[in-house]
């Protein structure tokens, strides 16, 4: 085949075939052909033309064996080799058949044709030219006088190049076009396959951000950790790890007992169990609850006012439903702001989004039962994409149709018009002749127009095969016996096409049957009518000079189509790998841009906790947590999904402050211009260090006109802990009163 390093898997894995078979094709018709002239046929040679066709035969079978590694080697000896055959015609056709149809005209016929799959247009080109030279060099040796006549055979021979050329470039061409429209529809499911997996391990990413660094920076930037102790330092350095990406998720299934343990074992409580001693899960199952876990845990700590809590594990058939209870102040959950990450979005849209459920059972006074119900995770054998697979079976069975359709009115048209007007005189009817033509043009164009349509042939199929049967008939009676078997019966093999055409879509041994049954009518129809002017070997290397081809195109275009089949799971598998490795590569990406967020702020504090150098009780340590907290915070409630931004994020550090203990006063005023995330970030910056700092007040005012967004905060807060803008584009003033600190941020869209 010609290089297909660049090919798509439809294209490549079709000519890969075509070529096998072709090749495979090439030895049968060789050893038919050949063996026919050894059983029938008198040679000046005998033993010799055993030799030969043995011989080559032989290596046609080599050949096939070789060709898939040595194939570019091996071409150019096969192109001597079949010359070489030709040469050999004054010992093994017999005497002075050289200029009709003899066995060695058979396989060279077979072989061009099959040479269109193995070659480039210029080497095929080349190839046929140089043993069409051999074969013409060896009838003049044999049969001088008459070597001429051949030349008609030769045309038709490289006639048939012509068309098994046109035949390989329409195969390629529908293999294409199927690659092409899967890669399209590839193409836009990786896209959305990439920004769901985007959104998907964004909420994972903000989710676990909340439970683990927010949460623990929350507990000490409120008093609530405020001793150094070995499960802070534990729990800061997992946390370390968890924003940075730098663990691994567990795969395959792992003891979920165990996993909620190691979780419990990093808080600041005394756990009582009620649980079996081992409980196996899918990990994905178990990392998802052990989500909703740390978080309920992390509730009892900051809201309970107790330090023991129950946690319980039950494991059915197919689901685990995991209880965190305590009998501390409880709560209204009727009262819980939807927005918030704690109870709405750590732990019942993390659970409902992974497929399970959350259910949060509390009243103030009677404390808290938050209970988690997972399915377990079932992992079904991957399904091929239908609509490629139709896309791709659809294209190729076009393509191959056309392809057909194509060749027969090239050969109806272009030979068969010729021949009847050359031979007119030798017909005992010419309007027969004509109205042949014209039923077998008119068959291929009813074809086509179905082909057009994209409509089947249905009830019309054998109807319009008897019909090319009859007129094939028809046709032969209007021809003297004497001349069925030579040139001025055009139908005899050409109607061959248009039957071919009609069963296409049948298996093999359908049309293997069919092109026999017309050309047996055809022998029939003569051996009836007379003596012809051909010998039986003659007759029988005649129809393999066309029927190995018609044959050729039959079983190309059969055995094509589960090769396509086998092509389009291929073509699955690999945009499928480049699918996974687009999302990999995404996420990773957006992983790092959002670590990066925190690298300068978040980590060093949580580096801090996780060495044993910063004490939690340090007041300066205490606020710069509190800080970062807020930050966090306001990170997590960033989403583009929410008309007025600015907005959503400072509510999120305003509510934050309020749980705090602190009194906040919110105000909006104006029509504001969208604002970039970046300049959010550096605009509100101010802001959420003073909320998060302030000791029991603060007043926050958002001022909006049609370019221009101003963000200022009055708290009782120490200015040291405000940071200082260094984006160009944000003006920014401060204003420390004697306990009362004013900080106000200004940008303007340009």
């Amino acid at each position: 085949m010609v290089g297909d390093t660049q090919l798509g898997s439809t294209e490549r894995e079709l000519l890969r075939a075509g070529t096998r078979y072709a090749i495979g094709l090439r030895i049968v018709m060789s050893a038919v052909a050949g063996l026919v002239s050894i059983a029938l046929e008198t040679t000046p040679a005998p033993l010799f033309t055993v030799f030969v066709v043995l011989g080559y035969v032989s290596w046609t079978v080599f050949y096939y064996f070789r060709y898939p590694r040595r194939g570019r080697l091996l071409i150019p000896v096969d192109v001597v080799i079949v010359s070489a055959v030709c040469l050999t015609q004054p010992w093994t056709v017999p005497n002075g058949s050289a200029h009709g149809v003899t066995w060695i005209i058979a396989i060279i016929g077979i072989t061009v044709i099959a040479y269109a799959w193995q070659m480039s247009l210029a080497a095929h080109i080349v190839a046929t030219l140089i043993v069409m030279a051999a074969f013409l060099a060896g009838a003049a040796i044999a049969d001088s006088p008459g070597w001429l006549d051949v030349l008609p055979l030769q045309l038709w021979t490289f006639i048939e190049a012509g068309l098994s050329r046109a035949l390989y470039l329409l195969v390629r061409k529908g293999a294409r076009d199927a690659d092409r429209a899967v890669a399209r529809s590839e193409q836009a499911r990786r896209d959305a396959a990439v920004a769901e997996a985007r959104r998907t391990d964004e909420r994972e990413y903000l989710a676990a951000l909340h439970d683990t660094a927010s949460a623990t920076l929350l507990m000490i930037g409120s008093g609530v950790a405020a001793t150094p102790s070995a499960w802070l330092s534990a729990q800061a350095a997992s946390d370390l790890a968890a924003i940075s990406g730098d663990h691994a998720s567990p795969a395959g299934e792992i003891d979920l007992v165990a996993h909620l343990r190691d979780v419990a074992r990093h808080m600041p409580l005394t756990v009582r169990w009620d649980a079996p001693a081992q409980l196996t899960v899918p990990a994905a199952d178990a990392v998802a609850l052990a989500g909703g876990v740390r978080e309920a845990l992390t509730n009892v700590v900051r809201h309970a006012g107790v330090t023991e809590t129950t946690v319980s594990v039950h494991g059915y058939d197919d689901t685990v439903v995991v209880e965190v209870a305590d009998r501390g102040t409880g709560f209204d959950p009727s009262r819980v702001n939807g927005h918030r990450y704690g109870v709405t979005r750590s732990i019942v849209e993390r659970l409902t989004r992974a497929g399970g459920s959350a259910e949060v059972i509390s009243r103030p006074g009677d404390g808290t039962r938050v209970r988690l119900t997972r399915p377990l995770t079932t992992f079904p054998e991957p399904v091929r994409s239908g609509a490629d697979l139709e896309t791709i079976r659809t294209g190729v069975g076009t393509a191959l149709r056309w392809a057909v359709v194509v060749m027969n009115l090239i050969i109806l048209f272009g030979l068969d018009v010729p021949r009847l007007v050359a031979n007119q005189q030798h017909y005992r009817s010419l309007t027969v002749q004509i109205l042949t033509l014209a039923v077998l043009i008119a068959v291929t164009l009813v074809v086509a127009w179905h082909l057009w349509r994209k409509r089947p042939l249905g009830v019309l199929r054998w109807p319009l095969v008897a019909v090319v049967f009859g007129i094939a008939a028809l046709s032969t009676e209007s021809i003297p016996p004497e001349l069925r078997l030579g040139l001025p019966h055009w139908s005899e093999g050409d109607a061959a096409w248009t039957l071919l055409l009609l069963v296409l879509d049948y298996r093999v041994a359908v049309i293997a049957v069919a092109l026999a049954a017309h050309y047996a009518m055809t022998f029939t129809h003569t051996a009836l009518g007379g003596d012809a002017a051909i010998t039986v070997a003659e007759a029988v290397n005649a129809t393999v000079v066309v029927f190995s081809y018609q044959l050729a195109v039959g079983v190309v275009t059969v055995v094509l189509r589960p090769v396509a089949m086998t092509a389009a799971a291929v073509t699955y598998r690999e945009e499928r790998l480049r699918t996974e490795r687009a999302v990999a590569e995404q996420v990773h990406r957006d992983r790092t841009e959002r670590y990066a967020a925190l690298a300068d702020s978040t980590a060093p504090l949580l580096a801090a906790l996780a060495s044993g150098k910063a004490d939690p009780g340090d007041p300066v340590f205490r606020r710069a947590c509190a800080v970062e907290a807020a930050r966090v915070r306001r990170l997590l409630a960033e989403d583009s999904s929410v008309p007025d931004q600015l907005s959503h994020e400072l509510r999120a550090c305003v509510e934050l402050a309020e749980r705090n203990g602190i009194t906040v006063q919110f105000t909006e005023r104006g029509e504001r211009p969208q604002v970039p995330k970046a300049v959010r970030r550096a605009l509100t910056d101010p802001a959420v260090a003073a909320l998060a700092t302030a000791a029991s007040t603060a007043r926050v005012t958002v001022l909006g006109a049609a370019d221009e967004v101003t963000v200022s905060v009055v708290a009782d807060a120490p200015l040291e802990l405000v940071p200082t803008t260094k984006d160009p584009a944000i003006r920014m003033s401060t204003v420390d009163n004697g306990g009362k600190l004013w900080v106000k941020t200004t940008w303007r869209r340009t």
